[in-house]
């Protein structure tokens, strides 16, 4: 039996409707199944460990990239199977798995059951799934966050809220260690730590991020004007960001970042805390469809 957990609220409204498309397929292939509906921050966490329990054979999140990552959070060193169907704003997991974004097609994919193991990485004892932003990056994910706008302009959202935060923001002296290397760089703009190569809705911020390869991808943004890192924005959709000075690409297992105030920090488009914050992989302990 496979176990759904709906985000109904996610995509402004389109976890509910296509959760609606998926269960009519269920239905009339009759395919065994439960559903359960997320009803607060954490919830679908506290499902997906209840799953896991019932011994399930996968636990599929329909909703966006936070409810990927709360689901992922229940199932991280379990051999339950992480399904999806994409119905986010960003939805970069999907992309970066090659998910099909018709909720139909997504649930095929489901019922195909072909399980492959990735890496996430801990964090203070939760589990990133496929991205953390520290600084202007987390600035921007809590100001999309709580806009009235994010789910009506979608991958749109992230670049008004780049806009709205540029004029704002004030970029800090940072320390970053990446495994025993000490890193110091003043007028820091933002740090990503990537498992995958997008976030922000399609960005490749670190374009060679692979998930199962035991290292997280690194990109730090320090020394930049705000009219030339508007000017670098456009840019990082195709990548092409990491040849320009101002941007360093590291990679690494064991990450620490603090800064001489604290900065805002994502994980998986979700705003979780402020610096100092500690990263590290820990290689193949989720399991994916």
């Amino acid at each position: 039996m496979r176990y759904f957990i709906v985000n109904r609220v996610s995509g402004n409204g389109r976890g509910l409707v296509r959760w609606s498309k998926v269960e009519s397929v269920l239905k009339e292939k009759g395919i065994p199944y439960r559903v359960a509906f997320t009803e607060r921050p954490g919830h679908a966490t506290e499902l997906a460990r209840e799953a896991v329990k019932m011994g399930v054979r996968a636990v599929v999140a329909v909703g966006g990239d936070g409810t990927v990552n709360e689901v992922g959070n229940g199932l991280v060193k379990t051999d339950v199977p992480l399904g999806y169907i994409p119905a986010g704003s960003g939805n970069d997991f999907a992309t970066a798995q090659g998910v099909p974004k018709d909720p139909v097609q997504a649930l095929h994919r489901v019922l195909k059951h072909v399980p492959r193991r990735v890496d996430t990485a801990d964090f203070g004892g939760r589990a990133m799934i496929s991205s953390i932003g520290v600084g202007f990056d987390g600035q921007v994910a809590k100001t999309v966050n709580a806009s009235k706008w994010k789910e009506r302009l979608g991958k749109g959202s992230y670049a008004l809220g780049v806009i709205q935060e540029l004029h704002r923001f004030q970029p800090t002296r940072v320390t970053l260690e990446v495994d025993g290397q000490v890193l110091q760089e003043k007028d820091v703009w933002l740090i990503a730590i990537a498992n995958i190569s997008c976030y922000g809705g399609g960005m490749k911020i670190c374009p060679e991020a692979k998930n199962d390869d035991g290292l997280l991808d690194i990109c730090l943004v320090r020394g930049v004007s705000r009219w030339k890192l508007l000017g670098l924005f456009p840019l990082v959709f195709a990548g092409k960001h990491v040849d320009y000075p101002y941007v360093v690409m590291m990679r690494g297992s064991r990450i620490q970042v603090s800064a001489d105030r604290p900065l805002v920090v994502h994980a998986d488009g979700e705003v979780i805390g402020e610096t100092p914050v500690s990263v590290s992989v820990q290689p193949q302990s989720l399991t994916i469809l």
